[in-house]
């Protein structure tokens, strides 16, 4: 009996450096289905808003990632590790990142190349990037940035058409009888008005000249707090979905595979950034440490609504909640997970004000990504155990 015991207490302290998230959940299919039940909520909506095109962006994705792994399957004993769940996961992911405008071979093609990477990568939990999200970026660079895009109107959401839209300079959702027939509306692209209002506003933010582009943009051109935090918006596919989001969060939260605690310190590091950083790339080239803080220059109102807009157009919040759900983001050592969202929210706040031609918060994430190990080396380690206490 004694020996037993001193096996078990011996098998159990090596087991305290090996936290059970590395074997499970990742390799659990509960794990999985979570992740996706939660990541259909927002590629439901972006469905909605902009049709059939989505759902051929969706659906070329994961079924070229899948065929792709069959392939592999029947020509390699190797990619027998590589489970289905994962795949499936990683391909929504990057449909969800898309744009709107991407053509559908170029989603099956990246859906390919994905596949190929995580086969190349190794096991899930242990890849320095992930594929999918790698994929994404490479995708939105193919793409390229759009300074309009079309979403489907009130009356026809899911089964309207795209290509039957009529060009409208300022924001409006209307209903069928307003649009004459037509199935959708283009409207401004959120990030490039944002961008250039920013950059107009930046040299001297508390000018009437400032004050009045403000007025501009958020009385005519950006969507109002309604429609943002509905999701009737250009952009892409299933990033615009913020209501399913934050459902999708409140889910994996509820289910112990996204730690809220994670999520509030990227959203708290992220608005950090927002308010301490420069208003754009112009202001900060031209004058540098002057130009840090530069929101602190406008009304309280349009800096309280500048920050809704930015936290609600860009991908914060959909980076927050899955890409922080996805095994092998975060650090293992709770005060290596600190250092980690403290430099990708306030990098990610900088890419958004610079206007950088790819998801902000994505970027940031994967770039901090391969240091996690690093991160964890360096900061004085805790066994799994003492970290729930």
């Amino acid at each position: 009996m004694t020996s037993i015991s001193t096996t078990e207490s011996a098998s159990s302290a090596n087991m305290v450096h090996r936290p059970p998230f590395l074997n499970w959940p990742v390799a659990r299919r509960e794990f999985y289905q979570s992740i996706m039940i939660a990541l259909s909520l927002p590629l439901l909506w972006g469905i909605g808003i902009f049709g059939v095109r989505a759902l051929l962006i969706i659906f070329s994705t994961v079924l070229a990632a899948v065929l792709t792994q069959v392939v592999l399957r029947r020509v390699t004993r190797r990619c027998a590790w590589m489970p289905f769940n994962h795949t499936i996961i990683s391909a929504m992911m990057l449909a969800a990142l898309s744009p709107e405008s991407c053509p559908i071979w170029l989603s099956a093609a990246a859906g390919v190349v994905m596949t190929g990477l995580i086969f190349l990568a190794g096991l899930p939990g242990r890849h320095r990037v992930h594929a999918g999200l790698l994929v994404a970026l490479l995708l939105s660079l193919a793409v390229g940035q759009s300074q309009s895009g079309p979403i489907l109107i009130r009356d026809t959401l899911l089964v309207g058409h795209l290509t039957r839209t009529v060009t409208l300079g300022h924001y409006r959702w209307p209903r069928h009888t307003t649009v004459r027939g037509n199935d959708a509306v283009t409207l401004p692209m959120p990030d490039y008005v944002l961008s250039r209002t920013l950059r107009r506003v930046s040299d001297r933010p508390a000018s009437q000249k400032a004050h009045n582009e403000l007025n501009n943009a958020f009385g005519a051109l950006l969507p109002p707090p309604p429609a943002l935090f509905l999701g009737a918006m250009p952009g892409r596919v299933g990033v615009v979905g913020v209501l399913g989001i934050l459902i999708g969060g409140l889910m994996l939260g509820y289910r112990n595979i996204l730690n809220p605690a994670a999520w509030g310190m990227f959203i708290f590091f992220v608005l950090l950034g927002l308010l301490f950083g420069p208003l754009s790339a112009h202001a900060l080239h031209h004058e540098f440490w002057q130009s840090l803080g530069g929101i602190w220059y406008l009304p309280p109102e349009r800096a309280i609504y500048l920050l809704y807009v930015e936290l609600f157009t860009g991908d914060f919040l959909f980076a927050s909640v899955f890409l922080l759900a996805m095994p092998g983001t975060l650090p293992l050592n709770p005060r290596a997970r600190w250092v980690f969202l403290l430099a990708a929210g306030l990098l990610a706040a900088l890419f958004s004000r610079i206007a950088l031609p790819l998801p902000p918060a994505t970027t940031a994430i994967l770039m901090m990504m391969p240091l996690a190990p690093w991160l964890d080396s360096i900061l004085p380690r805790r066994s799994w155990l003492g970290d729930q206490r």
